[in-house]
């Protein structure tokens, strides 16, 4: 059963997370019950000020529950409220989240709590609030019991912190905490004795002082073997300690002094006590402290073998659990990469919307890597402690006679004269090399003492609107009617790359260095030349990252716009609106047929020559296919007959005395119409009407 847990260790840091992230939303679901039953509170009486003090008391409750659930002042729970600290588990957190759904479930049995008065959508919130609640209390509790350990003693609550390393974690806690005590033994410590009373003095007060809790003491005195002032027969004192012996020579091979000498055997004075105190060190400190050191550097050893450990074993944990989940999905990715390149139409030429786009990108392009030259006219100008070679603790004067020398008049500028006033303090200059001499020569309301007081002056026209710039450029270059719809389709994925840049810049802004890249001595502005300075280095490097992800974007648009890479199937509604274009092209195409053949037919029966030719042709044919059935000869004659009597009626027309006086005015030119103009249309229709048909 304990390796079973161990292997569930590593899965447990994934579940136990996610049932951390549920229990924040059940928690936030449960203050919004609160704040909805607290809104809809019906005032009866002056009691009901209780009851919604008692709403409010569950928020507050459920509030303190999702800091517990939250890697914040962990130390303060551990020492304070161990029932939330990483030491127990989540039996606690279980019975209050049972407590709070039985009690947000029991408000629901008032009339002011019903669904008609809540409304459907609030009365939904308070009860999967007391549902979730009380149904998350159980996981919780079932969690607790399957991923805690008993020996060694790990809390499920550990195994969410620290996944499959908990027991390394813990076994090297303990270990630290109880070093001093595991490290040393009893038989070796020092010898030692128990003083007579009348023997202890002031010296034997001040070591004890002096060695702290440790038991460690000086010898105690000779006893004398003859008179009082008879020094010839000194005995040793008999020691109680079996180890003392172990002591005759420290650990660096010094001898102890005779004990003769001890100060306890002469009389008090300095130098007994500076004999004493050098001993003291000589013999027992410098040793004990070489064994201290060197089980400090075991334990430290021992405790980064645990941690490489534990990030190895988490690593492990890690990729058992999702490597399938990524291994899948890789193959899918592969795969349908695969069958895009092979299925992708043949490559053509760039659309005139893509072309459109690629230009005003390619334009945008050198304009961006112009400005990220150093030696354009517009660029930054660098800082003056670079420019001088100076440091940041060289003295104002000094720093800008240096920097008159630079200059081609030997004589500052206004500029230089405004920006004098301000660098006077280390503080302030490590502001100017992170945003310019702009931001500290011309915020009126910033102090050094604020420093977010800069940060504001420097952000909007500094960091803010070269990224608006560039959002703008990116949407025009992907904007539908001006660039078409190959272009339009990569919008959301450009826009989303341009507010990741800004992020990243922003980031980059908040967390900068003025010096990075300097070491101690530079960054304390004891040597050095100081460096170019944040605020030049990302002034020149902005427009080109700007440039290299314009270059990026100009790419997808020209591989997916002549279907060489990023290749798109059309949808079924693409695919509907190509086929309807297609039939409507052919119906307009056979209805410029249809009517062509319509002004030939117009244009035969009204000429007497073509007619005679088409009735000729006509009763030719007509006779070819009489031959073929039998009674063709009479076909031929009825129809003849019949052809003739359309010839005559048309001719009629033509000569009444109307049409032949409309046509007269007409071909003189007074009836409006421009003969000219209109036999070059005619033309026209004729080529088009005949076109392929030679």
């Amino acid at each position: 059963m304990g390796k079973l847990k161990e292997s569930l260790a590593g899965p447990g840091y994934v579940i136990l997370n996610t049932i951390r992230a549920i229990n924040i939303i059940v928690f936030l679901d449960i203050i919004a019950s609160c704040v909805v039953m607290e809104v809809k509170i019906h005032m009866l009486n002056g009691f009901f000020f209780f009851q919604a003090v008692t709403h409010a008391v569950m928020a507050l409750i459920t509030i303190i529950l999702i800091i517990t659930e939250l890697p914040l002042f962990r130390n303060y729970f551990n020492r304070n409220w161990p029932l939330f600290g990483d030491e127990a588990g989540f039996l606690g957190l279980a019975a209050a989240m049972m407590i709070l759904g039985v009690a947000v479930l029991g408000n629901l049995n008032t009339k002011e709590m019903s669904q008609d008065s809540l409304g459907l959508a609030f009365w939904r919130i308070v009860i999967s609030a007391g549902i979730l609640a009380m149904v998350m209390s159980v996981m919780n509790a079932v969690a607790t019991i399957i991923f805690s350990h008993r020996e060694p003693r790990i809390s499920a609550r550990q195994v969410r912190i620290y996944g499959a390393g908990a027991k390394d974690q813990v076994i090297s806690r303990t270990n630290s905490q109880r070093s001093l005590q595991l490290g040393i033994k009893r038989e070796e410590y020092p010898p030692t004795y128990t003083p007579e009373p009348q023997r202890e003095n002031a010296l034997k007060r001040a070591t004890k002082r002096l060695t702290g809790r440790f038991p460690i003491k000086i010898s105690g005195p000779m006893r004398m073997g003859g008179n009082d002032g008879d020094t010839t027969h000194l005995q040793p004192p008999v020691h109680d300690d079996a180890a003392s012996s172990h002591y005759s020579r420290n650990s660096e091979g010094v001898p102890f002094p005779e004990e003769a000498y001890h100060p306890a055997m002469r009389q008090m004075n300095a130098a007994n006590m500076v004999y004493s105190a050098l001993c003291f060190q000589v013999c027992v400190l410098y040793p004990w402290h070489h064994r201290l050191d060197d089980e400090f550097n075991k334990l430290k050893a021992e405790h980064l073998r645990l941690l490489q450990e534990s990030e190895e074993n988490r690593l492990q944990s890690l990729l058992i659990f999702f490597g399938p989940v990524i291994l899948r999905r890789g193959v899918a990715a592969y795969r349908y990469l695969n069958a895009s390149i092979t299925s992708r139409p043949p490559p053509r030429p760039v659309p005139w919307g893509a072309e459109r786009a690629l230009n005003f990108l390619f334009i945008v392009i050198c304009l961006y890597l112009f400005l990220s030259f150093p030696f354009q006219p517009y660029a930054p100008e660098r800082n003056v402690l670079n420019l001088t070679k100076s440091h940041l603790s060289t003295s104002t004067d000094l720093l800008f006679n240096r920097l008159a020398r630079v200059r081609s008049d030997e004589l500052l500028t206004v500029a230089d004269e405004r920006l004098k006033e301000h660098l006077t303090s280390v503080s302030a200059r490590k502001i100017y090399l992170a945003y310019g001499p702009d931001t500290v020569s011309n915020c009126e309301f910033c102090s050094t003492n604020s420093l977010y007081s800069y940060l504001i002056f420097y952000l909007p026209f500094h960091v803010v609107l070269p990224h608006l710039i560039h959002m703008m450029v990116l949407l025009i270059s992907t904007s539908e009617p001006l660039t078409g719809s190959e272009c339009s389709r990569w919008r959301g994925k450009f826009t989303l790359v341009g507010l990741v840049l800004c992020a990243v810049d922003l980031f980059c802004v908040f967390t900068q260095d003025a010096l990075n890249g300097a070491s101690a001595l530079e960054k304390a502005g004891k040597s050095g030349p100081v460096g170019y300075g944040f605020y030049y280095i990302s002034t020149l490097a902005r427009p080109f990252v700007f440039g290299v992800v314009d270059m990026i974007c100009a790419g997808v648009i020209y591989l997916s716009s002549t279907n060489r890479f990023f290749f798109a199937q059309p949808s079924s509604v693409e695919q509907l609106d190509q086929g309807m274009s297609a039939a409507q092209k052919m119906l307009q195409a056979a209805k410029a047929k249809f009517h062509a053949a319509n002004v030939y037919r117009n244009t035969v029966v009204r000429d007497k020559s073509l007619k005679q030719r088409d009735d000729l042709y006509w009763q030719t044919m007509a006779v070819l296919e009489d031959r073929t059935r039998t009674g063709g000869t009479n076909a031929g004659i009825n129809s003849g007959s019949s052809t003739d009597t359309d010839s005559t009626v048309m001719n009629n027309i033509w000569e009444e005395p109307e049409v032949v006086q409309a046509m007269s005015r007409t071909l003189a030119g007074h009836g409006g119409v421009d003969l000219a103009q209109l036999g070059m249309n005619a033309q026209q229709f004729v080529r088009d009407a005949t076109e392929g048909l030679e």
